[in-house]
């Protein structure tokens, strides 16, 4: 991958140095030895698996153990390998297979956890709704990320369903999500792929528009996960994202473990306190609809399990992608090391 074409052990080893130079800005030694307080990074795309991230921050969930949280929001996966490999967070919401790609090529983050599942649909016209796979042969669809999550995920699909078909299905790639959710709004493609909230903003949109009596009617025909299981019978999970601990942070085993507590809970107020939560997640995102916010927690349950008991899942998921390329996830599977 291009990220990774400059010498990277010289890469790591200044990336270690300059780590240790910024970490003492973590601590406020003004408060005491007792009560040193620590500040840390969270990062994550404007997608529901940041949401408890912005949670945490927002409600300060950490104070009590002397941490600080801050939220930053990252738009691409470009923009988040330099954020991770710069040491400007430490910890990130991050596709499970880029995060092994991390591991693999020498930069030691830890996977903490997996707490997405199922986020992405394929949302179409109306009029086009797909009765299956077979059906977007000769169309065209708008997928975001080339050769990210999305994008392996559908070309996988795509192979497995259509065969030597597939290379007749028409991708057309965007930057980021909300161009991909653009394209589709302004029908200048009849299908996207899209990932929460994403696709209830669409369905938002297009419901408002179609009062206004503009535009056209979408409609959801697939979901990614359902397809995968129907697909994959034997790798049915999708782990499609979860948390990562950056370096050095992932060398401190409590605060990872408070972290990744913190976010559980945190997932399970989101849940229960829908409203509540999209309260907290609009100061993040401030453009995105009330109606759509809510719509994307209740169509996405986030079920975070701890990256070792994940392993199992993982692992078959890695090993389906690496057939296919194995420069995915690194070219190899992730070692033990890797899951915290």
């Amino acid at each position: 991958m291009k990220y990774f074409s400059f010498n990277v052990s010289l890469f790591l080893i200044l990336n270690t140095v300059v780590s240790m130079l910024l970490i003492s800005p973590h601590v406020n030694a003004g408060d005491g030895a007792h009560h040193d307080k620590r500040s840390f990074t969270l990062a994550g795309p404007g997608a529901v698996v940041s949401y408890p991230l912005m949670v945490m921050a927002q409600k300060k969930m950490l104070s009590q153990q002397h941490i600080a949280l801050e939220f930053v929001q990252w738009k691409n996966p470009q923009q988040l390998r330099a954020m991770v490999l710069g040491g400007q967070v430490d910890f990130t919401a991050m596709p499970s297979n880029l995060a092994a790609t991390f591991y693999n090529r020498g930069h030691k983050l830890s996977l903490v956890n997996i707490s997405i599942w199922d986020i992405m649909s394929i949302v179409s016209q109306q009029g086009e709704r797909l009765a299956d796979l077979h059906a977007l042969i000769g169309q065209e669809i708008a997928v975001p990320f080339k050769n990210d999550m999305p994008s392996i995920v559908f070309k996988e699909l795509l192979n497995a369903n259509l065969a030597n078909k597939a290379s007749q299905v028409k991708i057309r790639n965007s930057h980021n999500l909300a161009d991909t959710a653009q394209l589709l709004l302004a029908s200048k493609v009849k299908h996207a792929l899209l990932i929460e909230p994403l696709s209830s903003v669409v369905l938002y949109q297009a419901n408002k528009n179609i009062t206004q009596k503009q535009g056209v009617s979408l409609v959801t025909s697939f979901n990614i996960s359902q397809l995968w299981q129907r697909s994959f019978p034997n790798s049915p999970k999708l782990p499609q994202a979860g948390l990562v601990a950056n370096i050095p942070v992932n060398q401190d085993r409590n605060v990872v473990k408070s972290v990744n507590q913190a976010y559980k809970a945190a997932s399970t107020w989101c849940q229960e306190n829908i409203a509540e939560c999209v309260k907290i997640v609009r100061v993040y995102l401030p453009k995105m609809p009330r109606e759509a916010l809510m719509s994307a927690i209740e169509k996405t349950a986030i079920t975070t399990v701890d990256a070792k008991l994940a392993k199992s899942d993982l692992e078959s998921f890695y090993r389906l992608l690496a057939k296919s390329d194995a420069k995915r996830i690194g070219n190899k599977l992730p070692a033990e090391g890797f899951y915290f």
